[in-house]
């Protein structure tokens, strides 16, 4: 049985100082963490669209016009991408030991 071939890319940018084997297994635990948080690898496409729109549709509003019940789904699916990646972050950091300054995860689809 084949695997399939995830319908995204990782890609670690801004790490000074890694072997490519430490870059590697660090993409690796964001993306089984992230793919964790949103419900699996087919999910992790469609939840960041979804929370680059509802990011996009609520930027035009007022504080108290995005606090509001109109925009709870919104809400939500902002909070799920957003927990979502920054646990994702921490699991792939945290093994590393050492403070990574600007390290960051590039989603490419």
């Amino acid at each position: 049985m084949s695997e399939k071939i995830p319908p995204y890319t990782v890609k670690m940018v801004n790490a000074t100082g890694l072997s490519a084997a430490e870059r590697s297994a660090a993409e690796l635990r964001f993306r089984m963490a992230l793919e964790f948080g949103v419900g699996g690898r087919d999910a992790v496409v469609p939840t960041l669209q979804a929370c680059m729109l509802a990011r996009s549709l609520m930027a035009h509003l007022s504080a108290q016009e995005a606090a509001s019940d109109d925009h709870a789904a919104e809400r939500e699916v902002i909070a799920l991408w957003e927990n979502a990646e920054d646990k994702a972050i921490l699991t792939a950091l945290k093994p590393l030991s050492r403070d990574m300054g600007d390290a960051q995860f590039e989603i490419n689809t």
